[in-house]
């Protein structure tokens, strides 16, 4: 994938997500997210709140059909459960989070509204992160980081009124649903969802991940309007398995996403999302 990627002069996304995956660090403890905070408050990550740990996630192939989400194993000790935390910003529309295998930053629009920064933007801050996490680690003596798997997250919410009135026109939204049938029997539905993986391939073919997409009907939690929701996910395992390899496969990612989302859409919401396309 050589061309120039589509541009959204105009585009429907309310939140964006990488996230880096990685070995375990099994040394790290509660105490160390207070020793974090620390750094990052200086970066204007002054609010915190703690939450579930997620589970891992792995995109496999060969004999296995998808993705495995793994299960965690508690030491036989007293240590509970360790947190992943959040680390916001005072608009709350940046976020870092933190467990002992992952670290995700987010964007999010925020109630302002402001312009999507771009992925560019977004990348830039998740290097930032990282590399205070690093220095974090490296002073803790805590261990290297060895990457397991990258993933970035698109969440698209495409608002009723432009360029469709109701949840059973999908197909003016979407391009694999035609709203055809068989016979007269039934009609336009009430309501659609979707969902649809694609294996990430490389130049020769082989699979290095999948774009996971999925799209359902909603309201609008402001004025109950009607909006489509579609997340975007592109996972896969980095090669070489460092942050070189990762930075790559979180560009490829991002191309999949850009130009996916564009495939998978009709041409009629191009125009009012402004899509320069080549």
């Amino acid at each position: 994938m050589t061309q120039k990627l589509p541009e959204f002069e105009n585009p429907p996304v309310v939140e964006v997500a990488i996230s880096l995956q990685f070995k375990p660090f099994e040394l790290i403890r509660a105490a160390h997210f207070g020793i974090l905070w620390e750094s990052l408050r200086r970066e204007g990550f002054s609010r915190v709140e703690d939450h579930g740990e997620l589970e891992p996630a792995f995109e496999e192939f060969g004999t296995k059909s998808g993705g495995r989400v793994g299960v965690r194993f508690q030491a036989f000790d007293d240590a509970p459960p360790l947190p992943r935390i959040w680390f916001l910003n005072q608009a709350r529309n940046e976020l870092i989070q933190v467990q002992r295998d992952r670290l995700i930053v987010n964007w999010r629009l925020g109630a302002r509204s402001e312009p999507y920064p771009r992925y560019v933007n977004i990348l830039k801050r998740f290097r930032s992160a990282l590399e205070i996490f690093l220095a974090f680690t490296a002073a803790e003596n805590l261990g290297n980081l060895v990457p397991t798997q990258c993933e970035v997250t698109y969440v698209n919410h495409m608002r009723s009124g432009l360029g469709w009135i109701n949840h059973g026109e999908i197909y003016k939204v979407i391009c694999p649903w035609r709203n055809q049938y068989s016979d007269g029997y039934l009609s336009t539905p009430e309501d659609v969802g979707f969902v649809a993986r694609y294996r990430m391939v490389n130049e020769a073919g082989a699979a290095i991940g999948r774009l996971h997409v999925h799209l359902q009907p909603a309201f609008q939690n402001s004025d109950g309007q009607p909006i489509f929701a579609m997340n975007l996910t592109a996972r896969g395992q980095p090669e070489p398995a460092d942050l070189n390899g990762a930075f790559r496969l979180f560009d490829l990612e991002h191309e999949w996403i850009v130009r996916g989302f564009t495939s998978i859409t009709t041409k009629n919401m191009h125009d009012i999302w402004r899509v320069k396309i080549g």
